[in-house]
């Protein structure tokens, strides 16, 4: 008499190797996830600097923040803007700094 189907032990062994497979497989796709997650903040941010870069730039007078300020019109986007002087007559380092959760982004120009 012949036997037919699959023992236990080939069941088992078949099933560890599905789940190793598989968690590989969410391994991947969940820091595949992750990353597009960074990006899409990275190029949030890069929107709202170059908004906020233009709008200071064109300013006179540019006035530093006291600290991190909600951005409006971009949520979850806050900005810092600080001075300091090179110690050449009237030229001056500006620092924006741009933030999204664990995102940031920092321009320095000079006026």
């Amino acid at each position: 008499m012949r036997n037919r189907g699959f023992t236990l032990l080939e069941v088992l062994i078949a099933m560890v190797v599905l789940a190793i497979s598989l968690s590989g497989i969410f391994m991947l796709l969940k820091s595949n996830i992750d990353t597009t997650g960074y990006t899409l903040r990275k190029i949030e941010l890069l929107e709202a600097g170059g908004d906020i870069f233009y709008t200071l730039y064109m300013e006179q007078d540019i006035e530093p923040t006291p600290g991190l300020v909600k951005l409006k019109g971009y949520e979850g986007v806050k900005y810092k803007v600080t001075e300091s002087s090179l110690g050449i007559s009237y030229i001056k380092e500006y620092t924006l700094t741009l933030k999204k959760d664990e995102a940031e982004i920092v321009y320095n120009f000079y006026r």
